[in-house]
């Protein structure tokens, strides 16, 4: 467990580190931060794409259907959408471009509270691992297939990596919001989130797909469920009952924290 804890305490130091030099990169959709006061009454959904060694350094900004709409249906959210266009990256280095871009939101002048980390695949994964080492007080988390470890089958180095990584996820994590996982994914077992919210403070839940709901959902998923995000269809089936639910948390959040300063 000594180790454990050494190698927590390596990552987050990392983090920390490149928080500070890890530059930024990608573009807002739709509509950009407001200027004045309007900011701090902004909500800011940071979205990270995944990451396959045959696309990286082509990547643009884009945005799945369901956040389109949280964007569309809300007219405080604004969504940025950051890339990670190095030839290269290590599971930890998501995390990292994801905590710079939250230092530099910061910055400018939005609220970490009023800040919602959104990732797909590596990048969802990245956004746990920032909610969990660098931010717990981050206004929500929502991770699409969240993983950085390659496709299925796991070497037995990988498959202990990734269990202890998860149990550190749910000792470290408090924020709010969900984590969708898939059945049928080739690149995680849906299992190895058993037991992760069994007796964990925080309001961060496990939505869980079975194959025949992803095959409902998602046209293209018929030989893999990875990318059922990006299918219009899953739009009305959890925009209403899980996203819109953690933004209107944050929305209520905002004004209770402005209520108190008066």
């Amino acid at each position: 467990m000594s180790g454990f804890r050494a190698g927590a305490g390596a990552l987050l130091a990392a983090l920390a580190l490149a928080a500070c030099t890890v530059a930024v990169d990608g573009g807002f959709l739709g509509r950009s931060l407001p200027d004045g006061a309007q900011r701090s009454r902004t909500i800011l959904i940071i979205y990270n794409h995944g990451f396959s060694s045959e696309t990286a350094g082509a990547y643009r900004p884009t945005l799945p259907p369901i956040l389109e709409t949280a964007r569309v249906r809300n007219p405080d959210v604004v969504v940025f959408s950051q890339l990670r266009n190095s030839n290269r990256l290590e599971a930890v280095d998501h995390a990292q471009y994801i905590a710079a871009a939250v230092e530099t939101f910061r910055r400018d002048g939005v609220p970490i509270e009023h800040m919602i980390l959104a990732g797909q695949s590596c990048g969802g994964w990245g956004s746990l691992q920032a909610a969990a080492f660098l931010y717990p007080r981050i206004g929500g988390v929502l991770a699409f297939a969240p993983t950085c470890h390659g496709r299925l089958p796991h070497p037995a180095e990988i498959t202990i990596r990734r269990a202890t990584e998860i149990h550190e996820l749910a000792d470290r994590v408090r924020a709010p919001g969900v984590i969708f996982l898939y059945e049928g994914d080739s690149y995680y077992d849906v299992t190895e989130w058993d037991g992760f919210e069994t007796g964990r403070p925080g309001e961060l839940r496990v939505e869980r797909l079975s194959r025949g709901m992803v095959l409902q959902l998602c046209s293209q998923c018929a030989r893999d469920s990875h990318g059922v995000v990006w299918d219009t269809k899953f739009v009305p089936a959890y925009f209403e009952t899980r996203v819109q639910p953690l933004i209107d948390r944050v929305r209520e959040r905002m004004r209770l924290g402005s209520a108190a300063r008066r």
